[in-house]
């Protein structure tokens, strides 16, 4: 019985040795698996903030497109925020890429097909502006309306006969100017495209 005591004994202190042996490694393999997922956390945040950026970057040249088959019309909004300062009509530097996409993307569409015409319309939300460079939203919605046929016509993306510039101002908001959030939707740029020569059914 006391043989059987001390083999017991000495199978639980073993155990126990054995156990303590499996601590001091995972143990081990924490303090590696802890930098490690901090390395991977980083990493993952860095992607998410490279992507973010990207994606704002880009989404001007994607932009909305609203096709109406019907009308032989399709209209591609941008947010004036892509391509303008506050209050402003020069275009930003990020503008040059997300236009060019934009351009692209029409010339895609249209090809070589006669009769189209690409008007471009600025909006802006109500909040009014008087500057020495603009006394109204509607000034400043025209001039922003410019600056994108001028860029068209000086990359020659398409012949002056086919552009047209229009600004609206304030008057044709497609949200109410109750919000932030609403006052941005109506701060845009829409470049419309309509056929002409071709009767509606």
């Amino acid at each position: 019985m006391r043989k059987l005591r001390v083999n017991a004994f000495k199978l639980l202190q073993k155990r126990v040795e054995s156990l303590e042996d499996e601590n001091v490694e995972n143990e081990n393999l924490l303090d590696v698996m802890v930098p490690y997922a901090d390395l991977m956390t980083l990493l993952l945040v860095f992607f998410v903030f490279f992507f973010i950026i990207s994606k704002t970057e880009t989404d001007g040249a994607t932009t909305e497109m609203d096709t109406s088959l019907e009308l032989n019309e399709q209209v591609i909004t941008i947010p004036s925020e892509i391509l303008f300062e506050i209050g402003q009509a020069n275009l930003k530097w990020a503008a040059i890429n997300a236009l060019s996409g934009v351009a692209l993307e029409i010339k895609t569409k249209i090809g070589n097909e006669s009769g189209w015409q690409i008007r471009v319309e600025g909006h802006t939300d109500n909040i009014p502006i008087h500057t020495k460079k603009f006394e109204s939203n509607w000034d400043l919605s025209v001039a922003r309306a410019l600056a994108v046929v001028k860029f068209f016509m000086k990359r020659k993306y398409f012949p002056a006969d086919q552009l047209q510039a229009m600004g609206y101002g304030e008057f044709k908001p497609i949200a109410p100017n109750d919000s932030k959030s609403n006052r941005a939707l109506n701060r845009r740029v829409e470049i419309r495209l309509s056929k002409k020569g071709i009767e509606e059914e």
